[in-house]
Formats: C-alpha cells, sequence, structure tokens
C-alpha cells in the first residue's frame, strides 16, 4: 500500500486511504525487528547464488558486476536490485528471506532493518508554498533546452571556493533521482521507492510518498488544475509506471502504466509543456542474455506524450518502428527482432519548431535497427518522427556476449557491437550567429553538433576512449559558447576528465583530465567522470567515480573547488549518525538559491564506494 507522509497537515483530508497526516504529537518511525538471518551459516544464500546469480557474476564484465563489487555495493543494494530493481526477474518465485539470504552470503552483512510506517523524524515546522520560477531546478535541467545551465545560481563563480556543507541527509536505495529545487522546496526520490519533498534550506521534511517501484527519474513539478494544491510532481519508477502526486501534500493523483513489456523502466526526467508530460521508456532486457528460457528480445524504446491532469496516452512513438518478429532459431528457441533503443535520458523540447528531440540507446538483436544509436525528432503534436539520424550502425549489444565475437550464449547477437549507446540528453543551443544547434553526446566518446532542422551532422569530434563504461555516460552542460563534456572512460587506456568544445565548430577548447589520487586496492580508484556535468556562469561542476565533485574555471579548465563526497562521515538531519556517501555518478549537481545540492552513492560497476545514499547540501561558508 502506497503512504503519504505530509508534515503540518493534520486538518487536512488527503482522501486516499493509507494517508496520514503528520502533525506535533505524532510518533517518530520505529525501526521493524531485525532480519531473520544468522551471518554464521550462510548455506542456503549459497545456493541460490549459485543457482541464479553465478553464470554472470563470477566472470562479470561490460555492465555485469563481478562478485567482488557486488560486494562494495552492500547488502540493502542487493536487496533492492533482487526485489524490485533490474534483477527482480532473476528472483522470480524467492521469498524475502531467501532474498535477504543472497544479500548475507555476498556481502557478509545483513540488510538494514526495515523501518516501520511512520513519520519522517525530521519535519517540518511549516508548510511552505509551492513558488515556480526563475533562478529554480525543475526536472532535469533548469531549462526545456536541457543545456543544464543555471543562468541566475544566487552563487558567484567568486563564492565557489567557499562552498562547505550546510547540511545532510540520509535515505537508502541506490542510484537515486537528481533532486528537482522549486522555491524552498526539493522533491527527491530514491532507488528503495520512496519520495521524499524537504525544505532546502533546512533538510526538515514536508512529506514522504512510498512507491510500489524503484524511482530514478528527476522530478518535474507543474501547475496542475487537477491537484487539490494546483501544482503537481510528476516521477517514473522502474516498472514504468509514471505517477502523478500533489506537490503540497504527496497524495498520489493518478498512475499510468506505460509500457507492459515485463523489462520496461523508466529511467529519465519526463518534459512538462501546455499541460501535456512527455516520458521516455528504457528497459533492462539487455541483461536477460544468460536467463536459459528468456526468449531474446522484444522490447522497444519510446516515448509517450500523456495529459498531464489525468494521465491518460495521447501518442506513445517508438524508436524501433518495425514491431519485433522471429528471425532465427537457436538452441530450440525463435528469436525476435528487431528490438532495443531504450529512450534512457530526458526528452529535449523545442516549441519553436514544434519538436522534442530524443536519444536511443543500442540494439539488442541480429536485426538491425535504424532507430538504435540515434537522435530523433518527435513532433509534439501527433507523435509522428520527423527525422532520426543513426550515428552508429549496427550496435547490437547484449550485456554478458563476448565482444566482436560470433560465439557465445543463445540469445546473443552476431556479431557483437561495441556498446555505445546514448545515456543523455541532446542540449538546444542558439549560436552567436542566431542558428540553432543540437549538441549530443555518445558513448562512443564523441560529441556531435546537428541541425534541429534536419538532424544533418554539423560538426563531430572524440574526445575518449568510448566504450561500454566509457564516453559521454549521463550528460553534458553548456552556456551560450561552450559545451562542457565529461569523458567516463573507465579502466585502463582512457581519458577520462572535463571537455570544453565551441559549440559552432566543435573544436577542443581546454581538457581536464580527472585527477589521479593515491589508492590501494579496495580503495576508490576508478576516476571514471560519468556523471551529468552542471553549469553557471563562469563555472562548470563535474562528478568522478571516486566520490569527487570538482568545479572548474569554464576560462581554463583549472580545478577551483574539489570536495570529496564519500570521505566525511555526517550527522544527518534525519538522524542518521555517522552516515556517508559514495561515488558520484547518473545524477548531477543542482545549483539555485546560492546552494548546491549533490546526491552521493551510487553502488554498481566500477562505481566505487557505496555507503549509504547521502542528499549534500553545500552554501558558501556552510551558512
Amino acid at each position: 500500500m502506497a503512504w503519504i507522509r505530509t508534515a503540518a497537515m493534520a486538518a487536512a483530508k488527503v482522501g486516499l486511504a493509507g494517508a496520514i497526516a503528520l502533525g506535533a504529537g505524532l510518533a517518530v518511525a520505529q525501526e521493524a525487528p531485525p532480519v531473520k538471518l544468522f551471518l554464521t551459516d550462510r548455506t542456503h544464500g549459497l545456493e541460490l547464488y549459485q543457482a541464479r546469480c553465478a553464470s554472470c557474476h563470477d566472470a562479470g564484465g561490460d555492465r555485469t558486476p563481478r562478485k567482488d563489487a557486488l560486494i562494495a555495493m552492500g547488502p540493502d543494494a542487493i536487496v533492492n536490485a533482487l526485489s524490485r530493481g533490474v534483477m527482480r526477474a532473476n528472483a522470480a518465485g524467492m521469498s524475502d528471506d531467501d532474498i535477504e539470504a543472497v544479500a548475507v552470503y555476498v556481502t557478509g552483512h545483513a540488510p538494514l532493518p526495515k523501518v516501520a510506517e511512520g513519520p519522517e523524524p525530521n519535519l517540518c515546522a511549516h508548510a511552505d508554498p509551492i513558488r515556480l520560477g526563475a533562478g529554480g531546478w525543475n526536472g532535469w535541467s533548469p531549462d526545456a533546452a536541457n543545456s543544464r545551465f543555471q543562468p541566475r545560481p544566487g552563487l558567484r563563480a567568486a563564492d565557489v571556493p567557499k562552498l562547505k556543507v550546510k547540511w545532510t541527509f540520509a535515505y537508502v536505495g541506490s542510484k537515486n533521482t537528481q533532486v528537482t529545487a522549486v522555491g524552498d522546496r526539493l522533491f527527491l526520490g530514491s532507488n528503495a521507492g520512496r519520495i521524499y519533498s524537504l525544505n532546502a534550506r533546512t533538510g526538515c521534511a514536508y512529506w514522504r510518498y512510498d512507491a510500489k517501484g524503484g524511482v530514478r527519474t528527476a522530478p518535474v513539478v507543474a501547475k496542475l488544475a487537477a491537484s487539490p494544491s494546483g501544482y503537481a510532481v510528476f516521477l517514473g519508477d522502474d516498472r514504468a509506471n509514471e505517477f502523478a502526486l500533489d506537490a503540497m501534500t504527496g497524495r498520489l493523483l493518478w498512475s499510468t502504466k506505460l509500457e507492459t513489456h515485463a523489462r520496461s523502466m523508466l529511467t529519465g526526467a519526463s518534459a512538462f509543456s501546455n499541460g501535456v508530460l512527455y516520458v521516455p521508456v528504457s528497459s533492462s532486457e539487455e541483461i536477460a542474455t544468460r536467463e536459459p528460457d528468456y526468449v531474446c528480445c522484444s522490447f522497444r524504446g519510446s516515448v509517450v506524450a500523456l495529459q498531464a491532469d489525468t494521465g491518460k496516452v495521447i501518442w506513445k512513438t517508438y524508436s524501433v518502428a518495425e514491431p519485433p518478429k522471429p528471425y532465427r532459431v537457436a538452441q530450440g528457441k525463435h528469436l525476435t527482432g528487431p528490438a532495443g533503443g531504450a529512450v534512457w535520458s530526458a526528452p529535449t523540447l523545442d516549441p519553436k519548431r514544434g519538436v522534442l528531440y530524443a536519444t536511443t540507446g543500442d540494439s539488442y538483436t541480429d536485426v538491425d535497427t535504424d532507430g538504435a544509436d540515434a537522435v530523433m525528432a518527435i513532433e509534439l503534436k501527433t507523435g509522428r518522427v520527423k527525422w532520426r539520424n543513426q550515428v552508429t550502425a549496427r550496435d547490437n549489444f547484449m550485456v554478458g556476449c563476448p565482444p566482436g565475437a560470433t560465439n557465445g550464449p543463445a540469445n546473443c547477437p552476431s556479431p557483437v557491437g561495441p556498446d555505445v549507446d546514448f545515456g543523455s540528453s541532446v542540449m538546444l543551443r542558439t549560436l552567436p550567429n542566431g542558428h540553432d544547434i543540437l549538441i549530443a553526446g555518445q558513448k562512443s566518446g564523441v560529441a556531435y553538433g546537428l541541425d534541429p532542422d534536419s538532424g544533418k551532422t554539423l560538426w563531430q569530434v572524440k574526445l575518449g576512449r568510448g566504450g561500454a563504461a566509457g564516453g559521454v555516460e549521463w550528460g553534458m552542460a553548456s552556456d551560450k559558447t561552450k559545451a562542457y563534456v565529461a569523458i567516463a572512460d573507465g579502466g585502463r587506456g582512457g581519458s577520462p576528465g572535463l571537455n570544453a568544445v565551441n559549440l559552432a565548430t566543435g573544436a577542443v577548447v581546454w581538457k581536464t583530465p580527472t585527477p589521479v589520487l593515491p589508492c590501494a586496492p579496495g580503495q576508490r580508484c576508478t576516476v571514471a567522470q560519468s556523471a551529468p556535468v552542471s553549469a553557471i556562469p563562469g563555472v562548470a561542476f563535474s562528478g568522478a567515480v571516486d566520490g569527487h565533485l570538482r568545479a572548474y574555471d569554464t576560462k581554463t579548465g583549472a580545478i577551483v573547488w574539489d570536495f570529496d563526497t564519500a570521505a566525511g562521515a555526517y550527522d544527518t538531519v534525519n538522524g542518521i549518525k555517522g552516515a556517508k556517501g559514495g561515488a558520484l555518478d547518473a545524477t548531477g549537481p543542482v545549483i539555485v538559491n546560492g546552494m548546491v545540492f549533490q546526491h552521493s552513492g551510487y553502488p554498481g560497476v566500477m562505481m566505487g564506494p557505496g555507503g549509504r545514499n547521502l542528499l549534500i547540501a553545500f552554501s558558501v561558508d556552510g551558512k
């Protein structure tokens, strides 16, 4: 059952079964009894791991973490992945105790005790109003063009070296959402399914809503007449449900399942315009390679337009236009294709041309499709594809398939592609000559300049080695003249770092490699810069997998501030003692009203420390 947690609203009748008001005098949430597992006897967990997990995780590779990486992730991340995350299909038929047994066997630690239903311990005394307007950071970017540039940050470039921690907030889950900041309110979600509204200055909690699935999409807040407060917050979960909550109370307004495919999920933020919500749909079918009974593959990425007041579907446009059909027999199974083209990132709106732009992931099968590894322009009103530019053909890829080889599990395409899909949104920018341009970044390590009218490639520049764990992973930023492109390039032989590229020509203005710090086996040695970049006038912020958030002078590329988000232990505003952060990966810093908000903690492949996930709020001198 979904529960609403709302502060200072004791007299409000939110009208949802299971909703409770949180006012003064209500008890603080208590922890449930510890799990019934004994760390000294891990036989059951061993048997389950060998039967369900060992074939992939003992070897590892691509985006499948090795067993030692699972250990570093911690028990809660494993429980979450098996119970509600991307591995839930592998856990079919397993009980909660079975899942916890696997986590205990792998890590040697029991999961954190579950928290009983009840209010957050740090409730706000007052329910501040929702205030949309300039200076906020609403969704993936402060603007519909997805530039990730904050022109009015309330923070000067000269102030950035003085940034210090003001408060921290700890929450369970991994791969959590980027923060949305509207007025004095923050909205954020977790891969454990918890969604929060917090006060930006103090971190106190207005409400919490418990969703049915893990949430990774950046929240989007909009005016909505159908909402009791007049405002709604939109999010999506890892079961392909998009839903709307009343922004003031957290009450559920509607929920719509956008895709029936069992492996579908939502990772990219939606985009809102004129009462319509545009939602990207992605999937985890790419990891189904070694499931002996799985018939591969049938998922197709899409963008769905919804009526924001009701959640009703207006149109749905697939990245892969042709429906899958059987094309060959492998080990007695009729494999189907084409498939793939997952849309991992937020769409970019272009009201002037009446279109949105979406980037797509790789193909999953031998049946190639021009909808994979592509940038697409889709008409806002009709969903018709106006143009498509596929920058890499035949990138047919499944996790666990030998790269470049023609043999492997039955579900593998042949030959196997390089896995250089798009995981980041395009940016729509206007050049000094008045012409518009699209900037796209690919996992190949290539950045592109495209004509928004035709999709034609105007320029391209190779900035890194690229590959499955390389190139541009989650996002770039840009001001009026330059794009700031972070390159991941995890592992040996790469070029991780931050690049400044001229918007008009693609010429590299400067490149600053990721600092390599002393490390030892088992420590945070990976320096991939895969997290999305954010920028303000004069400064670009970029995070690295080793937990460091750095600020760069946009003229020279010099690092002017460096903060290790994983080094300290914090007593958080919600009562957690000695909480720690971790890797920086899929979410970038949000800069509003003189403050910087960064989520720290992203367990996974080559993702460094896990730790308890932290939201860290910075301000000048911590004031």
